[in-house]
């Protein structure tokens, strides 16, 4: 009888959790209370809450996950906490592009309304799609070694496929990966969303740039290292076409016209020198003399020449030298076959980018 008895209490046990898995237990953080180390490991911003605020997060993923119309919260939390967490899950996780900017808001919130853009069948579909596409960049990322060069494969992808324009889904990784537009929020999300399926530690970054207009960029981890990146910049309408490096692997430093919103999480410091695209590829160059040679012996189909200067008073000098023409425009054309160039300065990182006509 014993035995009997409790192969019926293993039976009910059973059915009882089978029964709180389809009614979604899980968001209502009874199994996952917070996320497990492999995912946590790739969310820095997530890593920096409370526990409290993990315990939020979670549920707000989960629940938005399986499309619930309404979760349970694993607590009491007032509007200011729900309103941090529910915006940075929005930044943070990439593939809730069906998730409405609209959002429920009380004095103290214990459960919520969750509203979306789209039915549960047109997401997963769409989703479908956004992974398939950016599975398929991971992958080729992962090919490469050193997480700098796979962040670079990544970059350079987005920039190849998408356009800076307003489309259907201006501010999603969809609108970027599929559409092929998207503005800078879709860019970010994008990149964010292929780095993480390539196994790589990279962020979103709310603020504005210089000019106070509102922008999102990404921060990138690589061998305990983190990298400022902009893949937006990268590929601006200035360019007619072409992307460049000017935002990729970058310090604070050499970011300082893009000011971050610290409100929702402080971002790691970005300090390290030595892993941006110009010296990996040794187009870090000294002066006038490096540059030409650098332009002789330019390795790439010509559609953009880019280097770095060491110092504000070698780009001075190769912005002189660039001005004047001379053996410079005789060896763009050497290299080109371009009789003509425009060349664009971007005096806050010391780059100059050259477009042939």
């Amino acid at each position: 009888m014993q035995s009997r008895s409790r192969i019926l209490i293993l039976i009910l046990l059973a059915i009882l959790i089978s029964v709180m898995l389809v009614l979604g237990v899980t968001t209502y953080g009874l199994f996952r209370k917070t996320l497990p180390a492999s995912e946590s490991a790739l969310r820095y911003p997530y890593e920096q809450l409370s526990f409290r605020e993990k315990r939020l997060y979670t549920a707000l993923c989960d629940g938005i996950r399986a499309h619930r119309d309404k979760i349970k919260l694993p607590g009491m939390y007032d509007e200011e906490d729900y309103k941090r967490v529910y915006l940075l899950v929005a930044e943070q996780e990439p593939e809730f592009f069906y998730l409405d900017s609209v959002f429920e808001s009380a004095e103290v919130m214990s459960e919520v309304n969750l509203f979306y853009t789209m039915d549960q069948e047109e997401a997963e579909q769409k989703l479908a799609e956004l992974r398939f596409t950016a599975q398929g960049i991971a992958d080729k990322a992962k090919r490469k070694t050193h997480p700098i060069d796979r962040l670079l494969v990544i970059h350079d992808e987005i920039a190849e496929r998408c356009e800076y324009q307003e489309g259907n889904f201006t501010h999603e990784a969809y609108g970027c990966l599929i559409e092929g537009k998207a503005k800078c929020e879709g860019y970010a999300k994008a990149f964010l969303y292929i780095a993480r399926l390539a196994g790589l530690n990279v962020m979103n970054v709310t603020g504005k740039d210089s000019t106070g207009e509102n922008h999102v960029w990404n921060i990138a981890e690589a061998n305990g290292n983190y990298y400022q990146i902009d893949v937006t910049w990268d590929d601006d309408a200035q360019y007619r076409g072409h992307y460049t490096h000017t935002c990729f692997a970058m310090t604070d430093d050499d970011f300082a016209d893009h000011i971050a919103d610290v409100r929702a999480y402080q971002p790691p410091a970005c300090t390290d020198t030595e892993n941006d695209y110009y010296h990996r590829e040794r187009f870090w160059l000294n002066g006038g003399s490096a540059m030409l040679d650098t332009i002789r012996t330019w390795p790439y189909d010509c559609g953009v020449i880019e280097f770095r200067m060491s110092s504000e008073a070698a780009m001075q000098e190769a912005k002189s030298l660039i001005e004047k023409g001379g053996s410079v425009r005789q060896e763009i054309t050497n290299a080109c076959g371009a009789m003509s160039y425009q060349a664009l300065a971007d005096d806050n990182r010391n780059v100059i980018v050259i477009l042939p006509s």
